[in-house]
């Protein structure tokens, strides 16, 4: 056998792969992006949106009345990038998205209504027109429509990053979830 042969029969062997072979695919010369540029229209999501608070209760998905913003470039994965999950949630009046908690990290950014209080870790937040919120993962976080007219919302969750990470475990044989 040729000394080049052995060399990458013994990488083999080891489960190695040396990174000239593979260098193309990892660190491309030009981006190759997936997910395409697209636009979701306020005016369009909005009554989808109003109609799902409708039909479909709070407690189904998890606790949120949520709808996906899936990129047509990421063949049906349910993200608006390959980094992060962002949906349109929604919660009618007098409603309540009970509290949870989930490892992923999250922003909300207001898009309709006020009077919705937040509620993260025991501590109440207002959620007006125009504001950022943001809920480190693992904190439980609940939202209350105190109010008689709707709320929407953007969610942002870093799922996409999140999801394909393992538990962490300690050498004690613990496991916890990042």
């Amino acid at each position: 056998m040729h000394p080049e042969e052995r060399l990458y029969a013994d990488f083999a062997a080891e489960d190695l792969i040396p990174l000239w072979t593979q260098v193309g695919d990892l660190m491309p010369e030009h981006p190759k992006p997936k997910a395409r540029p697209h636009v979701w229209e306020w005016k369009t999501l909005y009554p989808l949106a109003e109609r799902a608070g409708e039909l479909v209760p709070v407690g189904r998905g998890g606790e949120r009345r949520a709808i996906a913003l899936a990129n047509p470039g990421l063949g049906g994965m349910p993200y608006a990038t390959p980094t992060l999950w962002a949906a349109i949630q929604y919660l009618g009046p007098r409603e309540v998205a009970p509290e949870h908690r989930h490892t992923q990290n999250a922003f909300r950014f207001v898009v309709e209504g006020e009077g919705v209080w937040t509620v993260v870790n025991g501590d109440p937040v207002a959620m007006r027109r125009g504001d950022f919120l943001l809920t480190p993962g693992w904190h439980f976080h609940g939202h209350h429509n105190t109010t008689d007219a709707p709320m929407a919302w953007i969610d942002g969750l870093d799922i996409p990053l999140v999801h394909p990470t393992p538990p962490a475990c300690s050498t004690a044989g613990a496991c916890w979830t990042r």
